[in-house]
């Protein structure tokens, strides 16, 4: 999973005047009548600052004698691959991925996903620089787990998910982390691919258009590493590992069109209730029946109980996948007349010649 982070700290006195600053600045521009928000932003403000105060260039790293052999290797293959996004897929890293910060934790940060109980319109929440958001995010679970019981408690449907990575969008260099860093090959080349797509191009209001962008040029990022590697398997593998993506996010969006044909229907709330749990049951059982077949272990999808916010985490990054990929296709996987034709349309179609 990813986020965005939406406060940022230039200097280390966070503690000083730059922070009262950056504060008053928060609650004013959250168009809020009082600093109802101040926790938030203050916990933003200071997770951002230990990213920034704990990273060290890759290079440093590299050359320190108490760097592991393996870490090591994981530090130069990113090296490598931030290389390739900007020789091979029209990114630029501005500096990214060029310094490590271990947080000594398992997840940078933790999202949290909501919905109505009979409904999958996402709750959002409005931030400064990018606008209305599908997701709060927080670099403490415990405060996370808060909004989580108060938006249970106003009735909503909730997820929370641990998150590895996530972008400043550009403000900052973004470093490599201890939270991914150890990703097998593929997927680490799926993440650097998706950031860095999120630094090219962010179009505000648009969670799941961003999400999707970012899906398809990681994807197809990673289709071209491995052919330049000449590694044919491993491609094999990464197809077959897509297909069957794509299978269950046909499952999932076949139990959607379900659910939203039901939250139509005018039923009393316990019969509504009742339907809805025998849809998502079906949808779990046909997920893991899928995983089964394929004598795979089921996926982080299926490790918490389904409810509507679980699908609105889902369809935040793969609901526009295929239209998406349909687009680069129309420019034969030419990525930068992709990205030229996206910077110039958004999410809206070129208009047919």
């Amino acid at each position: 999973m990813k986020l965005y982070s939406f406060f940022f700290l230039p200097s280390k006195d966070f503690l000083g005047k730059r922070l009262a600053r950056l504060l008053l600045a928060a609650c004013m521009t959250s168009a809020l009548t009082s600093c109802q928000a101040l926790s938030f932003y203050t916990q933003a403000i200071r997770g951002q600052a230990e990213i920034t105060f704990t990273k060290v260039p890759v290079s440093k790293v590299l050359q320190s004698p108490a760097t592991t052999p393996e870490l090591a290797a994981k530090l130069q293959l990113a090296q490598e691959l931030v290389d390739f996004a900007e020789s091979e897929l029209a990114l630029d890293s501005s500096g990214s991925y060029r310094h490590y910060a271990d947080l000594q934790r398992d997840h940078v940060t933790y999202i949290v996903y909501a919905a109505p109980e009979f409904s999958l319109e996402p709750k959002t929440w409005w931030y400064p620089i990018v606008g209305e958001q599908d997701y709060r995010g927080y670099f403490q679970k415990e405060d996370a787990k808060d909004l989580v019981a108060q938006l249970e408690e106003e009735g909503f449907d909730t997820y929370l998910g641990g998150v590895s990575a996530y972008s400043t969008l550009g403000f900052f260099n973004d470093p490599l982390l201890n939270t991914f860093i150890e990703y097998p090959e593929v997927d680490l080349a799926e993440l650097i691919f998706h950031e860095l797509t999120h630094q090219r191009y962010f179009e505000k209001k648009e969670t799941s258009f961003n999400e999707a962008l970012a899906e398809v040029v990681a994807r197809e990022g990673t289709r071209r590493w491995l052919r330049k590697k000449g590694d044919h398997q491993a491609l094999a593998t990464y197809e077959l590992r897509l297909k069957r993506r794509s299978a269950i996010r046909s499952e999932i969006e076949s139990s959607i069109a379900r659910l939203k044909k039901l939250y139509a229907t005018p039923l009393p709330a316990e019969e509504m209730r009742r339907r809805k749990t025998a849809e998502l049951q079906s949808l779990h059982d046909e997920v893991k029946t899928l995983y089964a077949g394929w004598q795979q272990k089921p996926s982080h999808f299926l490790s918490t109980p389904l409810n509507n916010a679980r699908l609105v985490s889902f369809t935040t990054y793969e609901a526009l996948v295929p239209e998406l990929q349909q687009r680069l296709e129309s420019h034969d996987r030419d990525l930068g007349a992709f990205f030229q034709d996206i910077e110039k349309n958004g999410r809206l179609l070129p208009p047919s010649p």
